[in-house]
């Protein structure tokens, strides 16, 4: 096969075996990223909520992708309406790294 068949053929593969939100493709904050204040509480049986709040002075709008991270694993959530300056959202969470409340690592 040719390169560009070749390039084709690895990327349809790495799309296959590594969907979005996978672990192995976890997103990691990066230095144009806004941090977000991030907190675990038990919620019960098998989940935790992880509460994300905007410290900023910028409204979050609908759509935008949150990041969570606690331990080693990153969890992403997306917003369902507008979060405004100050204002929080919480989510359930099933990730075993969640499991324990405390702090935890947010951004956008």
């Amino acid at each position: 096969m040719n390169r560009p068949t070749m390039f084709v053929v690895t990327a349809l593969a790495a799309t296959f075996f590594c969907p979005p939100g996978s672990k192995a493709l976890a997103q990691q904050a990066s230095p144009s990223s806004v941090t977000l204040l991030c907190k675990t509480s038990l919620g019960g049986s098998g989940f935790a909520f992880v509460t994300l709040s905007n410290l900023t002075t910028a409204t979050i709008p609908k759509g935008q992708t949150l990041f969570a991270m606690k331990g080693n694993e990153t969890i992403k959530f997306e917003t369902a309406e507008a979060i405004p300056e100050n204002g929080s959202v919480t989510y359930h969470a099933s990730a075993a790294a969640f499991q324990e409340a405390g702090d935890c690592t947010g951004w956008y």
